[in-house]
């Protein structure tokens, strides 16, 4: 089995290499994801969508197991992101130039830091900046004071405030500090496939919150409907997970969002909308399934 890294700070994991289209060449070749963003019509996000073209992301420093190489494309599975159908991770294909060649264990003890802000910039050995990475990002720690955290990244040894890994909300419990950090993140554009600031889809969202906080979740909807703890309606509280699904509520999980009290939901909708609050009672109430918990 041969691991390897990912070296840029959001790398787009395709169902297949003949999914990119000419639009999508560029963040090809530099790795930029804001680029490609920015470049994006809403037609184009709609294919995205449609086609199935970006299944998820894997965040820089992820392990990823490689399947095979056709080409420039690997076939991975991104190990931090369970699915149903594939216990090695999900499954997908990435550019062959945004893995490492290999993947190296320190020969000496390390522990790990998990980012926890919406952005945090990379400086390498001598404090210059390297790029930005996102929310969720796991390094390893080297060593660390009051100010700065020493980290061993696949672009080498570098520096992260130490304030990146601080959460900076509060909360009774878990739950609501999932919503706390969820609500930093209103008008967010959606993005099928997306699990980072950037871009989220409904399920990436909430993969994303709950690995901020160190909960590592199925990454699509109908996993996470599959593996929580079941919360009935009157026992609902914040920070638990809201489910939708076809046939009235009795068929296949199509949605999710993170309950926010008081009868609303924090979600992500669809191409061309943004993470919004959104009442229960609206448009989806009748293809409610169910509630689950991973907080608690």
């Amino acid at each position: 089995m041969e691991i390897r890294r990912i070296k840029v700070p959001t790398a787009l994991v395709w169902s297949a290499p003949t999914a990119v289209t000419k639009t999508d060449q560029a963040y090809l070749k530099t790795g930029d994801l804001a680029a490609w963003l920015a470049a994006l019509k809403p037609a184009d996000k709609d294919r995205l969508a449609d086609n199935d073209c970006i299944v998820t992301e894997a965040l820089f420093n992820d392990r990823v197991i490689l399947d095979r190489i056709d080409g420039d494309w690997a076939h991975v599975f991104v190990t931090r992101q369970s699915n149903r159908q594939e216990r090695r991770g999900y499954p997908g294909w990435v550019p062959v130039t945004q893995l490492t060649p290999a993947d190296e264990e320190l020969a000496y003890p390390t522990t790990t830091v998990r980012l926890v802000h919406a952005e945090t910039t990379l400086l390498n050995e001598d404090r210059q900046p390297v790029t930005i990475l996102p929310l969720g990002t796991l390094l390893t720690t080297t060593g660390q004071d009051s100010d700065w955290i020493q980290v061993v990244t696949p672009l080498g040894k570098g520096w992260i405030a130490a304030d990146a890994a601080n959460l900076g909300v509060t909360g009774a419990d878990d739950g609501d500090r999932l919503l706390a950090l969820g609500r930093q993140f209103i008008g967010t554009p959606y993005l099928w496939g997306g699990v980072t600031p950037q871009g989220f889809d409904c399920s990436g969202f909430i993969y994303a919150l709950h690995r901020a906080l160190d909960y590592y979740i199925p990454r699509d909807a109908q996993d996470q409907f599959a593996n929580g703890y079941p919360v009935a309606p009157e026992d609902l509280a914040a920070g638990d997970l809201v489910f939708f699904a076809r046939e009235h509520g009795t068929g296949e999980i199509h949605h999710v969002g993170i309950y926010a009290g008081s009868g609303k939901m924090l979600h992500a909708p669809k191409p061309g909308e943004a993470v919004q609050l959104a009442p229960l009672t609206g448009k989806l109430a009748p293809e409610y399934a169910g509630a689950r918990r991973f907080w608690q």
